[in-house]
């Protein structure tokens, strides 16, 4: 409690016990100082006999020189410093020194630093200060010295008294840390940056695994990242150790286009300068989907579209193989740039082009950009004989396939498009795996089949569970439905009945499917009629459950029926889907062929879709209207 109240006179009276404890070890062997720490940062201290008073410490290390020196700045805790120094027994090695220092400065208690730096001076025997800047320079095991605490607290008053007895402090090299100014750029304490350069411009830029303060200044603002190309230029051309990074790899990852511009402004060649990896600031941009920060690196140096990194590849193959679609749009359709069919058609060290990568990821919406652009070549090869519908071939799944599966439609389009196969697809044939066909069915019978038992639950106990209830058995027609003839009643009957059948169907087919005697074609051809009959039994039960509501609530409220019948059709977003994708897909093709020789497949393929996935809704409207026409009830 004395040393944290900065109470001297008891700090002095434990300090005198350690006094008469020297002068007569027979009484006592040593005279120990506990400090226990309690709540709210109280310290007590209480007296034993195993240690001394200069070694005695808190849980978190700290000797009673720290505590004084970081719980205030009151004249009571100078003068506790003041006394606890003048003490043999509190006297501290360097380390102590350095601790107590940065204790201070951490706690932002501006006069008890000075206090410190003046004790350490009078006990000097250097002139012209020297002491006090050695005291200063001290390190702690981060390799930091006061003034980093005092730039991380953001005190200009710290600041001010540090550097006022070391004007160089700020020059100190950390051990691979952070040098002040870095410090104060990275946490944003742009007005302590400014201070300390004008206390001294030829301070330290460095940081931590050679960066310097402009690769967080990039980062940070665009006023300070000119202010520092202003005080040191040279700094634009530092690069990170691990990874060969210049600020302008750092600003080109973020999409920070401003640094960009200030950066190419003070040194155009730097967007020439690659990494440790071979990669130029355009590559990172493209890397990290930054569609502006390459428009910014290719305004007035269209020559940076053709470096490549140390795999021979383009801004454009980095974009594709990373899947950056606005980046590949950006090459495929600027205005701007005009990028011609050497660019378009650049081969990386394994021949591939942007085509070869876009088929080889298998994303169907960047394959589409590129191939709408007729600059770019469906023929060309690369290091192993592959044109991409040779590549397109050796990735397509056997077996089972989606239809709107990415590589499935990547190959029907290259076919499409009028895409050939060269003399590799003659030389490596592949086969069907029926052990891996035979795994995949097993798996997808699995899926289909707990759905189509479902429906086919549900449709029959909703034949039995009619809307609307029947008809007392007293009533000419007793037993009968209620809502028998009216039209929705028809529509809901009709559609149960064949959500019913379809799944039916598919547990049929997803039973033939499991008969190991049949040849794998046919298993395989039957777990595809199998989920087409079962999607096709949900859109049916959809169906009947919109009308079921429909039926029963017009007469009590009509409003709420018809919005349960349009929330219903929410479960159709799915089309939605399949045919924007498709529909993309075929306008991709009428851009490359013409309109002339493709005008009518977007038509086509919309007409398709509806059909395939509508035509449930169909057969109930055909079958109700017919019953309705040859009168039956």
């Amino acid at each position: 409690m004395a040393a944290q109240r900065g109470d001297w006179q008891r700090i002095e009276r434990l300090l005198s016990r350690r006094g008469d404890a020297a002068a007569a070890p027979q009484a006592h062997d040593d005279v120990v100082v506990h400090i226990e720490e309690a709540v709210a940062g109280a310290v007590h201290v209480e007296m034993s006999y195993a240690m001394t008073p200069g070694e005695a410490v808190t849980m978190a290390g700290d000797s009673v020189l720290h505590v004084v020196a970081s719980r205030g700045d009151g004249e009571e805790f100078l003068r506790a410093r003041r006394r606890s120094i003048a003490s043999p027994a509190t006297s501290s090695s360097p380390p102590t020194k350095k601790a107590i220092l940065h204790s201070a400065a951490r706690a932002g208690l501006g006069r008890m630093v000075t206090h410190l730096i003046a004790l350490a001076s009078a006990v000097s025997d250097h002139v012209d200060g020297e002491k006090a800047k050695e005291f200063l320079r001290m390190q702690n095991e981060q390799g930091e010295t006061a003034l980093h605490e005092a730039v991380r607290l953001g005190s200009r008053d710290l600041v001010d008294r540090l550097m006022a007895v070391d004007p160089e402090l700020a020059r100190v090299p950390p051990a691979d840390g952070a040098s002040p100014l870095y410090l104060a750029v990275s946490l944003g304490h742009f007005s302590i940056a400014w201070q300390l350069h004008e206390k001294d411009n030829a301070l330290s830029y460095s940081g931590p695994d050679g960066r310097s303060a402009l690769h967080a200044a990039v980062l940070k603002s665009e006023g300070m990242t000119k202010m520092l190309l202003e005080w040191n230029r040279d700094l634009i051309k530092q690069a990170e150790r691990p990874t060969g990074s210049t600020a302008l790899h750092f600003a080109s990852s973020w999409g920070l286009h401003e640094a960009i511009s200030l950066l190419l402004a003070a040194d155009p060649s730097l967007a020439y300068q690659p990494d440790s990896n071979g990669s130029f600031p355009i590559h990172v941009a493209a890397f990290t989907k930054q569609v502006k920060a390459v428009s910014v690196l290719l305004d007035g140096r269209h020559d940076c579209s053709e470096l490549r990194d140390a795999n021979g590849r383009t801004f454009l193959h980095v974009a594709v193989v990373e899947e950056s679609q606005p980046v590949v749009r950006y090459a495929c359709r600027s205005k701007h740039q005009n990028f011609g069919s050497l660019f378009m058609n650049m081969q990386d060290n394994d021949g591939n082009t942007a085509l070869h990568l876009a088929v080889q990821v298998g994303n169907l919406w960047i394959f589409n950009l590129l191939m709408e652009n007729r600059l770019v070549k469906l023929d060309l090869t690369n290091n192993k004989g592959q044109t991409p519908r040779d590549l397109s071939s050796t990735l397509m799944p056997l077996g089972i396939q989606y239809a709107l599966n990415g590589r499935v439609m990547i190959d029907e389009l290259l076919r499409d498009a009028g895409a050939v196969h060269g003399i590799y697809k003659l030389l490596h044939q592949r086969g069907l795996n029926e052990k891996e066909a035979a795994q995949k069915i097993t798996e997808a019978t699995q899926t289909v089949g707990i759905s189509s038992v479902l429906i086919t639950t549900v449709a029959f106990a909703v034949a039995f569970t009619l809307p609307g209830g029947y008809r007392a058995d007293d009533h000419e027609n007793g037993g009968s439905p209620t809502l028998a003839g009216h039209y929705a009643f028809d529509v809901f009957i009709v559609a149960d009945i064949l959500a019913f059948v379809l799944s039916s169907l598919s547990i049929t087919s997803l039973i033939y499917a499991r008969i190991v005697v049949i040849d794998i074609a046919s298993r395989m051809l039957s777990v595809a009629y199998a989920a087409i009959f079962m999607a096709s039994a949900e859109r049916s039960l959809c169906a009947a459950f919109a009308v079921g509501i429909y039926v029963v609530l017009p007469p009590v409220a009509r409003t709420m029926a018809i919005a349960s019948c349009a929330i219903t059709a929410l479960v159709l977003l799915d089309t939605v889907w399949f045919m924007v994708t498709v529909f993309t897909s075929e306008l991709m093709l009428v851009k490359r062929l013409g309109g002339v020789r493709a005008w009518w497949r977007p038509a086509q393929a919309i007409l398709m879709i509806f059909w395939s996935q509508f035509w449930p809704y169909i057969a109930i409207a055909v079958a109700v209207l017919m019953s309705d026409l040859m009168g039956f009830q």
